[in-house]
């Protein structure tokens, strides 16, 4: 299981530094694991208390909760996990399934481009859970890493971006 940290994320994309919060951002996890039943894995909730909505190279965002709108993002995600269980319905998830299905996918990011991060729940431990990409081209493939290591991948290039229409930069700009 490959993994990464927030310092490797800002060794790769140094505009992180600029963005980071200096105090951790009061987010109420305990409703939102609560409400799905899961935990989240540490590289995510580390990085969401650290960093609010960032657009990566006008290309990638890490989904998540704000302080003071659990709530709206309990409801998105909701809504992310019945479109794609429809997906699912008519065979077009390559055989995925998703939460709150035993091995079920969980999505954490998403594209410009309408392109899907997920994790594949695939047991107890969540800093174990695969990441997953569903592209708009329809390609599904998986990273055996944690969402850190998949995204610093994708920005310094040593993992492939299967059927991604874009990869962000070297050093990308963050806004």
């Amino acid at each position: 299981m490959l993994t990464a940290t927030l310092n490797d994320l800002e060794r790769v994309a140094p505009a992180f530094l600029a963005q980071r919060s200096e105090t951790v951002l009061p987010i109420d996890w305990e409703f939102v694991q609560n409400h799905f039943g899961i935990t989240f894995p540490a590289d995510y909730r580390e990085y969401r208390s650290h960093y609010r909505h960032l657009l990566i190279d006008g290309f990638l965002t890490i989904l998540g909760p704000v302080p003071g709108d659990e709530q709206g993002y309990v409801a998105a995600t909701a809504e992310h996990l019945e479109l794609f269980r429809g997906m699912a319905d008519d065979d077009m998830t390559e055989g995925y399934t998703f939460h709150p299905e035993a091995g079920g996918l969980f999505p954490w990011g998403g594209s410009s481009e309408g392109d899907m991060f997920f994790w594949r729940m695939s047991g107890p431990d969540p800093d174990r859970w695969p990441s997953v990409v569903f592209s708009r081209n329809l390609d599904w493939w998986e990273h055996d890493g944690t969402m850190l290591s998949l995204v610093v991948g994708l920005i310094d290039g040593s993992v492939e971006h299967r059927g991604l229409p874009v990869q962000p930069r070297p050093n990308p700009p963050v806004d």
